[in-house]
């Protein structure tokens, strides 16, 4: 590090290493054990983060390099949408947790610590911070909107840290957060986030999928899910090939044809069988598809005890629309509770000789059943079924509702086209919250009327450290990561091979240029076999990889590989560096 002195003033300037026998973080030839990821084997390989412990990983130099990037990417998109960039305390007191009730509902994954006898909790996300932060700022319909946004570290005490990257126990992220007067104005501003994200992610070069997504258990309102496919994702998205419409698996509608719904209906019949409790168990012994099983599932509804849901036997029930319906809780049924309402595992229907026995339960019906005909059912009762059951002559259901899982071979509802189930890494998230933090903290405004109105909130993240992972996960080969240009720790790889003074004079020299043009360069001037370097090279993904060697010169050329591309060339080393600034700005 040099002190200069300006103007009797010292400043301090620190020199950024790019020399790779300098680096601070070297490649390794083994991936750690519990790698259990592209991104966390290759980062970790690469140099560019080291685990201390599930879920929690230090940044090296590469790293900090390609984060930084991401980071002045997100904050140049949240800033041209009127974010103000502000920075909360990661440690709250538990107080304000309580308010909001979430002390309770969200304890699994709270840290907690103490100073003395006043306890506190590390932050997971920030409404409980920004809310009573905005409520000294915000007096007037006149100072809305209002947005604010951060680059924080979370803390989630995640039970299932995995994935290196993708799901960590510390991590960050940008929260923003903006509030207003009205819905209309969160309606205009939640359309320019959309934007402001996809800007963020075509920036990364990630093509990233917006996916209507669950808003949560106890509201009908949804909110969108930015999401990257990728075999590592950990979300299943529902995507049509036709035009391209996404949905988050938990609340994704499809289209499905009703294969009996032209039939005449049969007589009902009471048959003994000997069968398995699965439905493919079921059509087995009774010599039918499984579309033609009426299955009930039965879930306990908190506070409510148990509901039957009616489906096809070919269809799943998602549970995550079953709680959406209840606005409650739900979990499936024990054995030892299905013996407690006298309904028989296997065999459970809604229809059945003694009414006491089905008076236990209600049974609510997914709309794929509501045009069939002729179903195989239980009869409630051990080795009997019913064949030819018939709704609205046979049972009646109390309600019908959207319960289906989607799943690949559904039609899309907005085109018709096939559906397809995809891994991907969600790696955005934005909400509508509504009044429900502003009346937590009683956020309220005089509007032009003179009154007062609780401020409507909504709230945007991107995981950044995430994000990271996510174009690891996304853009890699087997011989390692593939930078795009915006997020690449360096643009170049300068490789000097062979250790005479003609070589070295020349890489250094080409070195200096690149630095002199602002071109950032990581320069591997180790006295090392070839095959080593272009492996480090390739591993570490830098867009572009400059060879200087004895044979080059040969031919007053460098050598020319660009990281995606499989040839290398060579390139005269008169027109090398005007080469790369194009090269850079493609």
């Amino acid at each position: 590090m040099k002190t200069i002195k300006i103007g009797g003033k010292i400043n301090l300037k620190q020199p950024e290493v790019m020399r790779y026998s300098k680096l601070f973080g070297k490649t390794k030839h083994e991936a750690p054990s519990d790698a259990n990821s592209k991104n966390a084997e290759l980062l970790t390989k690469g140099g560019f983060i080291d685990k201390l412990s599930s879920g929690i990983y230090s940044f090296l130099p590469l790293g900090i390099r390609s984060l930084k990037k991401i980071n002045e990417i997100i904050r140049e998109e949240m800033n041209a949408i009127g974010g103000q960039e502000i920075l909360m305390p990661a440690l709250h007191p538990v107080e304000i947790w309580e308010q909001t009730g979430r002390n309770k509902t969200m304890d699994e994954i709270l840290y907690r610590t103490k100073a003395g006898e006043k306890e506190f909790v590390f932050g997971p996300s920030h409404e409980e911070t920004v809310t009573p932060l905005a409520k000294r700022q915000i007096q007037s319909y006149k100072d809305m909107p209002m947005v604010v946004y951060q680059l924080q570290t979370k803390f989630r005490n995640e039970p299932r840290a995995k994935s290196g990257l993708l799901r960590g126990r510390e991590f960050g992220m940008k929260d923003m957060y903006s509030f207003h007067s009205s819905e209309k104005d969160l309606d205009r501003y939640y359309k320019k986030v959309i934007e402001a994200y996809l800007n963020v992610y075509s920036r990364c070069e990630m093509d990233a999928y917006v996916l209507q997504a669950s808003g949560g258990a106890f509201t009908d309102k949804y909110s969108h899910e930015f999401s990257i496919k990728t075999d590592a994702g950990e979300d299943t998205m529902i995507l049509c090939k036709n035009c391209k419409f996404a949905q988050n698996l938990e609340v994704a509608e499809g289209k499905y044809d009703n294969p009996s719904s032209d039939e005449e209906e049969k007589e009902l019949t009471k048959v003994q069988v000997e069968r398995g409790k699965t439905v493919k168990a079921n059509a087995e012994a009774h010599n039918c598809d499984n579309w033609r099983i009426l299955k009930s599932v039965v879930y306990m509804i908190e506070g409510a005890g148990p509901v039957g849901i009616l489906i096809r036997g070919d269809f799943n029930v998602n549970e995550n629309k079953v709680e959406k319906y209840f606005q409650k809780r739900v979990r499936p049924a024990t054995s030892e509770e299905l013996k407690k309402y006298g309904l028989v595992e296997g065999f459970i229907s809604p229809v059945g000789e003694d009414k006491k026995q089905i008076e236990s339960i209600s049974f609510v019906a997914d709309h794929s059943i509501a045009k069939m005909k002729n179903f195989v059912t239980g009869a409630n009762k051990l080795g009997i079924d019913l064949v030819n059951v018939n709704i609205g002559r046979d049972f009646e259901a109390e309600d019908f509702a959207d319960f289906v899982e989607v799943k690949e071979g559904f039609k899309c509802p907005q085109c018709g086209g096939p559906l397809t189930e995809e891994k991907a890494v969600e790696s955005g998230n934005i909400f509508k919250l509504g009044t429900k933090f502003s009346n937590d903290f009683d956020l309220k405004f005089t509007d032009k009327d003179g009154k007062q109105k609780p401020v409507i909130m909504g709230c945007y993240g991107i995981g950044n450290t995430r994000l990271l992972g996510t174009i690891v996960e996304a853009s890699n080969d087997e011989k390692g990561i593939i930078w795009p240009k915006s997020v690449a720790p360096y643009h170049v790889h300068l490789i000097q091979l062979g250790n005479n003074d003609e070589v070295n004079t020349m890489a250094e020299k080409l070195y200096e240029l690149m630095r002199k043009d602002n071109i950032e360069v990581l320069f591997d001037e180790r006295d090392a076999r070839a095959g080593e370097k272009f492996k480090d090279a390739d591993l570490i993904g830098l867009p572009l990889r400059i060879v200087v060697s004895k044979r080059t010169l040969e031919k007053d050329s460098v050598e020319w590989k660009e990281r995606k591309e499989g040839n290398a060339k060579e390139v005269k080393i008169d027109d090398v560096i005007e080469n790369i600034k194009k090269f850079i700005n493609e």
